[in-house]
């Protein structure tokens, strides 16, 4: 069984690259989750040509924001489902001047080789069962694992804030599939439940009085 049909032509047939990342920058969470990858390539120190994976990359629009050298020591994998944002990542790669892999996939159905050193997941848990993204992540038996959450304030429970103006592609989106938050504690016991335990959290604060988590988690 792969990934909810709604959600599926959500993020590969109406979200455009383009709203996607306008939104993204707007509510601040691709700044947040570039600062919080470089944390987590920093503390999971894998080795100089070691592999590192970035799963559900998107467009990769957090490589204009973060510090690309960060990236340069390793062989790169960044995956995504939908082909159009991966064509926007690849002009990325080439802008920043990163040799990488590109690679079509959906993580519930994986074709990502197993043993990477690490294995980076922002905003991905949201979007697909999560419980069985954690089997699959860990499935792969990365040496480190970065995941990154979002969490709202008290009360706000879906993922878009209520009121909040959103591009079109976005708000075409969200009639038919909803993200749903992942719960830090569960998601910690689910890991560790795989046999991977909590090194370091990181919280990145953005709009609306949410905040980005970062877990990094090793076997």
């Amino acid at each position: 069984m792969g990934m909810d049909p709604a959600l599926r032509r959500a993020w590969t047939q109406i979200v455009t690259g383009d709203d996607y990342d306008e939104h993204m920058a707007r509510i601040g969470q691709a700044q947040a989750g570039a600062g919080l990858t470089c944390q987590i390539l920093l503390a999971a120190e894998p080795p100089v040509g070691g592999r590192v994976v970035i799963a559900g990359a998107g467009t990769g629009q957090a490589l204009d924001y973060a510090d690309t050298a960060l990236f340069r020591p390793f062989r790169l994998t960044f995956t995504d489902l939908n082909p159009a944002f991966l064509a926007r990542l690849a002009q990325r790669l080439a802008k920043h001047g990163l040799a990488a892999t590109v690679l079509e996939d959906d993580i519930e159905q994986t074709a990502i080789e197993p043993g990477p050193d690490l294995l980076l997941a922002t905003l991905l848990l949201e979007h697909i069962d999560w419980r069985r993204g954690v089997e699959t992540i860990t499935g792969l038996h990365p040496a480190a694992c970065g995941i990154i959450i979002q969490e709202n304030p008290e009360g706000m429970t879906s993922a878009i804030t209520p009121g909040r103006p959103i591009p079109p592609s976005i708000a075409k989106a969200v009639e038919i599939a909803h993200a749903t938050l992942v719960p830090r504690q569960h998601l910690i016991e689910a890991f560790a439940a795989r046999g991977y335990e909590r090194k370091d959290t990181w919280t990145y604060p953005v709009a609306d009085g949410k905040q980005l988590v970062a877990l990094l988690f090793v076997r």
